[in-house]
């Protein structure tokens, strides 16, 4: 009798006997009749394939229902269309924003096993937009990357249920999540977990210069991870004053830190010259960079020298002209002296012209060096050409 009169109630729903908000009244109604489980998981679908508008109270009520009746559930049909039931629910309360859900949505997160139903619950969570709960979905994130599974089947578990604490984080768009999802992405999880985990960043927060700063002044974090940061910083929504500061701190970090590893030297040498490159990019007031960019010329290979040359000239600033007016003085003593090399002179034709566009601003320093270079036999033609063009540039 009762599977005729929902055939029935479906004809009037099809017929638009019933305004949306009766229907989902007519529906609630038979839900709460229903003795099974199975008999709600019905109901539960036509509303919500009927896409039935006001139906938010509706899910609510379901799903607070089918929280209380969980633990009383035996057999492996009743689990199966409990856990139908509660994905249904949590989409939907979370498509409608419904933030009264939140309590329920947490509990279903807790007390269903299946990690596709708490994966689903979590991210309906942050669609809520109540952070009544999120200090737990933060927790559970930083619980998951700290437990990495070598059994296969824990490890997808575990990984569904990242997912949707990623997606959650994501949507609350709170800035306390943001460190949970950055380690995330480098975390033990397969790349399609951590693919996501990058692509939430972003949307979390526009400028987490904060915590990529925690990152890389920390002794703590492997390279590997003081190098995303960095990259991270770079590809942020973050103003140009703040992406150059996370370029300084990388290079203090990259010349703090001290390995024989061949492959951590090669991280660290291509995170300082990404934040070489950054600070041409963005330019920087901090004068603590310049010990910095000194280090990286005197004990970087030939592309981190360059890089740090090129720095200097973009900084323009009377720091720069007397590091650069040091380096020529030193590179002319070895043409003095006959010890001079091809990589030198590279390095002259590129520091003579640095010198010329800072121009004025390092006339101290960079003019008695420019007219030693200048004046002495030694040096070649082309040289002393590109010493005068530069002084014509500085000026008297």
């Amino acid at each position: 009798m009762k599977r005729i009169l929902i055939v029935v109630l479906l004809g009037f729903a099809g017929m638009a006997l019933f305004g949306q908000s009766e229907e989902v009244a007519v529906w609630s109604d038979m839900f709460d009749q229903a003795n099974t489980v199975e008999e709600q998981l019905v109901y539960i679908k036509n509303v919500s394939e009927g896409a039935l508008s006001e139906a938010e109270e509706f899910y609510a009520k379901a799903l607070d229902k089918l929280i209380k009746e969980f633990p009383d559930l035996k057999t492996r049909s009743e689990w199966d269309a409990a856990d139908a039931a509660a994905r249904i629910l949590s989409t939907r309360l979370g498509e409608a924003k419904y933030a009264d859900a939140a309590g329920n949505l947490w509990q279903t997160v807790e007390y269903f096993p299946n990690a596709l139903v708490k994966s689903d619950a979590l991210i309906a969570l942050g669609q809520t937009g109540n952070k009544a709960l999120l200090p737990q979905v933060v927790q559970l994130l930083k619980d998951l990357n700290a437990q990495p599974q070598a059994d296969r089947d824990m490890r997808e578990r575990f990984e569904r249920i990242a997912y949707g604490a990623i997606i959650s984080l994501e949507n609350y768009k709170d800035p306390s999540g943001y460190l949970p999802v950055f380690f995330a992405s480098v975390g033990w999880y397969a790349e399609r977990i951590k693919s996501q985990a990058s692509v939430s960043l972003p949307n979390i927060m526009d400028d987490p210069t904060e915590f990529l700063l925690e990152i890389l002044a920390s002794p703590g974090y492997a390279y590997d991870i003081k190098h995303l940061a960095l990259r991270t910083g770079q590809r942020s929504q973050s103003t140009d004053e703040h992406k150059a500061s996370v370029a300084v701190a990388a290079l203090t970090a990259g010349w703090i830190a001290s390995t024989s590893d061949v492959h951590q030297r090669l991280e660290l040498s291509q995170m300082r010259k990404l934040a070489l490159a950054m600070i041409r990019s963005y330019g920087t007031q901090d004068t603590a960079v310049y010990p910095q960019i000194d280090k990286s010329y005197k004990n970087g290979d030939r592309d981190e020298q360059l890089a740090a040359l090129e720095a200097l000239k973009a900084l323009a600033s009377e720091d720069s002209a007397r590091l650069l007016s040091e380096y020529l003085l030193n590179l002319h003593q070895r043409v003095v002296d006959g010890t001079n090399t091809r990589s030198d002179d590279q390095l002259v034709r590129v520091i003579i012209p640095a010198l010329g566009d800072i121009g004025a601003t390092g006339r101290a320093s960079s003019r008695p060096v420019l007219l030693r270079v200048q004046a002495h036999p030694k040096q070649t033609d082309s040289v002393k050409r590109l010493a005068a063009d530069a002084l014509r540039k500085i000026g008297n």
